[in-house]
């Protein structure tokens, strides 16, 4: 990775993202546009409804927990070369609330969408037990317990998001010191500044001691809660298939397009918050390589899950592959490993093409499009038996042009609070193994 000269630098100006109408208002309008394409959908096609809910909530949750892992990712390896944009993958955290609030409607509203080939349900007016008489499922009854479920996803979501919460509060207190001097007052600073008092670089050490203990305990929960999620709302909508590769390759897609996410934020606000001393051809050559290696990761966590059951010729495990495969899912499978591992794989090869912020951006695009298109694939070839046609339009884009809206929102209010630059006194408060030299803890006045 690059090594920054000047680091740690000795004063940084104050930026925050400028309020944005088209940001708030546009954010705003593709959610009700989302919420408006999710209530006409339920009316016509409730199959399609909660599917495309479904699925949009498992892209768009895994983009911003996946971008607070990356933040996780660069304070626990002291990625000193990220130190510009450290900022930007921890905005994710601000999604996570409403995430939250959506799983359970997502969850118990559609659950006998998504489980009917397990879940209890009435036809020709008597109750149906699709476990009766099933040894398979018989065999995981105690697991396929849909009260027990939602209690143990909310529990698991409660405890990981909680995590990432933590985890940006002591990212951020250090850079509250004297941001009432600038005219920043409301509840995020006061909540944050609560009880700094003394040496602001005691503060700022304690904080990056704290999240050197958080940041594992978090990393180690987003592959098991993480994990846990994705078995327990995709996996089990087959639920005679089972695969120990299939969680792995969830929260692997999860931290992909959350690099993808965060290359994209960082072009678009770069020009805007005029960061391109500080946000160089440096940074960007070195997450473009980044995102092409997770490209061939994700490759190969999918390939290692694909050979073994297929060439295993295991039975109920062969299903997952053969509904995917098959019409009409076959050209959206194609299309999903071309945009998320060929494209950025040739496209990427090249040093230069990762130091164009625009080119880059372009391909995290396309990244993220194909894990988009890789979570409709996850769980809609389950759910749905003898389709006439490819269960993907406009119900579908208009869900997620909602969430993207909500994203939007989220993460621009981010942005416009808190220090887009982190302050020279967290920066020197991480452990460089040479010499200390004092530093100005001071920031510029915002431009």
């Amino acid at each position: 990775m690059a090594h920054n000269d000047t680091y740690p630098p000795r004063s940084l100006p104050l930026r925050f993202a400028a309020p944005s109408a088209a940001a708030t208002f546009g954010g705003l309008a593709l959610a009700v546009l989302g919420i408006a394409a999710f209530v006409l959908t339920l009316m016509g096609n409730a199959g399609r409804a909660w599917n495309a809910l479904h699925f949009n909530w498992m892209f768009w949750s895994s983009v911003a927990i996946g971008m607070v892992i990356f933040a996780v990712a660069l304070h626990l390896t002291n990625a000193r070369w990220a130190w510009s944009i450290k900022r930007f993958p921890l905005g994710g955290v601000a999604f996570l609330p409403v995430s939250l609030v959506l799983f359970p409607i997502m969850l118990i509203g559609g659950r006998h969408t998504y489980f009917h080939h397990w879940l209890p349900h009435e036809a020709d007016g008597h109750v149906v037990n699709p476990i009766a008489g099933d040894p398979i499922l018989e065999a995981k009854q105690a697991w396929l317990n849909f009260p027990a479920m939602a209690v143990r996803d909310i529990v698991a979501l409660v405890v990981l998001y909680g995590l990432a919460m933590l985890f940006a509060y002591h990212q951020l207190r250090p850079d509250m010191h004297g941001l009432e001097r600038a005219g920043r007052r409301g509840w995020p600073y006061s909540w944050l500044g609560r009880g700094i008092k003394g040496d602001i670089a005691e503060v700022a050490a304690d904080s990056y001691r704290r999240n050197q203990k958080i940041g594992v305990f978090l990393a180690l929960a987003f592959a098991l809660l993480w994990g846990l999620i994705a078995i327990d709302i995709a996996m089990t909508t087959l639920p005679h298939f089972y695969s120990t590769m299939f969680p792995v390759a969830f929260f692997i897609s999860a931290f992909h397009s959350a690099l993808a996410m965060t290359i994209v934020m960082v072009v678009i606000h770069r020009r805007s918050l005029r960061l391109h001393e500080w946000i160089t051809e440096r940074q960007f050559h070195d997450i473009g390589k980044l995102l092409f290696a997770f490209a061939v990761f994700w490759m190969y966590i999918n390939w290692s899950q694909y050979v073994v059951i297929w060439y295993g010729l295991l039975p109920h495990e062969q299903e997952y592959f053969i509904r995917k495969f098959n019409a009409p899912f076959g050209p959206v499978v194609i299309a999903a490993v071309m945009m998320i591992f060929l494209v950025p794989f040739f496209g990427l090869l090249p040093r230069s093409i990762k130091k164009m912020p625009e080119i880059l951006a372009g391909f995290a695009v396309i990244v993220m499009l194909g894990h988009w298109l890789e979570r409709f694939l996850v769980v809609t070839p389950n759910i749905f038996d003898n389709l006439k046609g490819l269960p993907l339009g406009l119900p579908e884009i208009g869900v997620g042009l909602g969430f993207l809206g909500m994203f939007v929102f989220c993460y621009t209010w981010f942005l416009r609070t808190f220090p887009v630059l982190p302050s020279p006194v967290s920066l020197a408060a991480v452990p460089s193994g040479l010499v200390n030299v004092p530093v100005n803890t001071t920031r510029a006045a915002e431009a």
